[in-house]
């Protein structure tokens, strides 16, 4: 139970806090990779607008943490989209008291992505399964037990990695460092990725390319951004931005060049990644929680972390989008709801200014039109909806 909460900003956290954080963590089986680090919230914080660390405690005892961000009337995980996974800093046990945490940051929704380990009470919330490549028994015991599962995708990996020896006489792999040319390539594949498929662009606010700066910048040795890297003859080929703790990967953000896209060279990456750090002790690659086609024959289920909110009443934004439902069968509706209000999350957290508000929104309902053909009336739901969200959320 918490009995009182402290608002401080990151840099005001001591050495006791950081030793009860780390305990935290080390007492919890959940609380496995980087974003628990207590050194992840120490790097990006100063690059994270309208950030801070909530203190929980029960009677004099600092009970529990959660670094947040704040956007106008919202509160989200700090990092957040980039922070894949998140949780209340405590022990297993612990129930945090977001209608405080609300009141005290003057917010009235506490939204989440990827939370694991404490329940979130009241409120809309589904579970999404991590997607873990777990080689603690080398690279070899990894390969047969997913090919033996999913033989016709690794078939199809051989036979990509034949086709670049002979077309190519194979690629050089690299483990390094994140330099600022590697981070640039990377980001501006992105962005190009992210403006052909209509998603929104979380690198045009600014501050996310600067959290990521931050992380490449540190000289810890167990911790920080390093990068697998493919190269043909000198030329870059494919790029995996990963965040590295321990002997836990997390791949974060892979980018190639579209010449070589009919070889797989992103697989191929992935593949030439989990074998090579073999030798550097590096043992589990969490591939987050998304849907994609070549993660689930790569991996194994690595727990379950939470999607919802937790709100003091109904946001306006959802009342606007449950009133479209009546322009969309029940289930079609349903699906384009879930996908829209992921993308509204995104554009939330990442823009700070109202004409990044304005941008985002209108292309958002732009795509939304397009790939449902919904009715003219619907367009016009979806316009109120990108309205109220600049209104009600830009901070």
């Amino acid at each position: 139970m918490t009995d009182r909460i402290e608002l401080v900003q990151v840099n005001q956290l001591t050495a006791a806090d950081e030793v009860l954080w780390n305990g935290f963590v080390a007492a919890r089986s959940d609380l496995v990779g980087p974003y628990f680090d207590f050194r992840y919230v120490q790097a990006i914080a100063p690059g994270v607008p309208n950030s801070g660390v909530a203190r929980f405690y029960e009677g004099d005892q600092v009970a529990g943490y959660f670094a947040y961000q704040k956007r106008g009337d919202i509160l989200l995980p700090i990092g957040a989209p980039l922070s894949d996974y998140h949780a209340v800093i405590s022990s297993a046990d612990f129930v945090a008291d977001f209608d405080e945490l609300m009141r005290l940051t003057r917010t009235r929704r506490v939204e989440f992505q990827g939370l694991v380990g404490t329940s979130a009470g009241r409120g809309a919330h589904m579970g999404l399964t991590r997607r873990v490549a777990d080689a603690t028994h080398g690279f070899d015991h990894w390969w047969a037990t997913q090919d033996a599962a999913n033989h016709k995708f690794f078939k199809n990996v051989s036979r990509c990695q034949r086709n670049v020896e002979k077309d190519f006489g194979g690629f050089e792999f690299s483990w390094e460092k994140v330099t600022p040319e590697l981070m640039d390539w990377t980001i501006n594949l992105k962005r190009d990725q992210y403006r052909r498929s209509g998603m929104h662009d979380v690198f045009g606010c600014r501050w996310t390319r600067e959290m990521l700066d931050r992380l490449a910048a540190l000289e810890t040795p167990d911790f920080g951004l390093r990068c697998g890297v493919l190269r043909d003859k000198g030329r870059l080929v494919a790029v995996e931005i990963s965040l590295v703790q321990g002997e836990d990967v997390h791949l974060w953000f892979p980018a190639y060049d579209p010449e070589y896209g009919r070889y797989s060279v992103g697989i191929l990456l992935t593949v030439a990644i989990i074998k090579n750090t073999e030798a550097l002790g590096l043992k589990r690659f969490d591939f987050g929680t998304g849907g994609e086609d070549y993660k689930s024959p790569m991996t194994t289920p690595g727990g379950v972390c939470l999607e919802g909110e937790v709100e003091i009443r109904r946001s306006l934004q959802s009342r606007a989008l449950d009133a479209a439902g009546v322009f969309l069968p029940k289930e079609r509706f349903e699906k384009v709801k879930i996908s829209l209000r992921r993308r509204v999350k995104v554009i939330r957290a990442t823009e700070i200014t109202l004409n990044g508000w304005g941008r985002a929104l209108t292309d958002l309902g732009r795509r939304a039109v397009m790939r449902t053909g919904v009715t003219k009336a619907y367009a016009g739901v979806l316009k109120k909806t990108a309205a109220l969200g600049a209104v009600t959320f830009v901070g």
